[in-house]
């Protein structure tokens, strides 16, 4: 077992000096993606607080809100957790979907090694 995870960290090390080899930017700006990533979380940290504490507030007898108002900031804060998830996610998903195209073109650049040394060999 020993031996597996030996290989795999040496193949893990060969990829991450081979993509320092190629040069390609390998993620955005860390500090906007987590940023983002950090706003979308507190949005909907925010949301849920907010619907709580107008929940709590309504069910007093001398609430100040009416209706009207709890219906608003109900509707405001489902609007503030969607955009906190839908920022989140997104985040989420570039960073994903960016090693996944930075491993896609790893191994299309490694399978075209290999068929220009089988190509090299042939002749």
């Amino acid at each position: 077992m020993t031996q597996d995870t030996n290989s795999s960290d040496d193949r893990f090390e060969q990829f991450k000096n081979d993509i320092a080899k190629m040069q390609v930017r390998t993620s955005g700006k860390a500090s906007t993606e987590k940023a983002a990533s950090s706003l979308g979380i507190a949005l909907m940290v925010a949301s849920i607080l907010i619907g709580i504490g107008s929940y709590i507030q309504v069910g007093q007898a001398d609430n100040a809100l009416d209706q009207n108002e709890v219906i608003v900031l109900g509707l405001a804060c489902i609007a503030m957790a969607v955009v906190g998830s839908a920022l989140w996610i997104r985040t989420a998903l570039v960073r994903f979907w960016r090693f996944w195209m930075l491993r896609s073109l790893y191994e299309g650049q490694a399978h075209l090694d290999e068929v220009v040394k089988a190509i090299r060999d042939r002749s």
